[in-house]
């Protein structure tokens, strides 16, 4: 996946369930994308608001995005 593909997440309202390629699972509000050169890992990643902390995620990692509600 690319940066392109998680635009139409990019909304700050729209909740999203990610899973990676390890198998885990994050459920969140997607609040960024960060660029290669802004992360430790080198690597894009998108920034997931999970409600009690934010989570970096990388994107070459990510195997499926989807939208699972709008906030309210």
């Amino acid at each position: 996946m690319t940066s392109r593909d998680f635009e139409k997440f990019f909304d700050f309202e729209t909740r999203v369930k990610i899973s990676t390629s390890d198998g885990k699972s994050f459920t969140g509000i997607i609040t960024g994308i960060d660029d290669d050169f802004d992360t430790a890992s080198g690597v894009d990643e998108i920034e997931l608001d999970v409600g009690t902390h934010y989570v970096g995620i990388e994107i070459p990692d990510i195997i499926s995005v989807e939208s699972v509600s709008k906030t309210a």
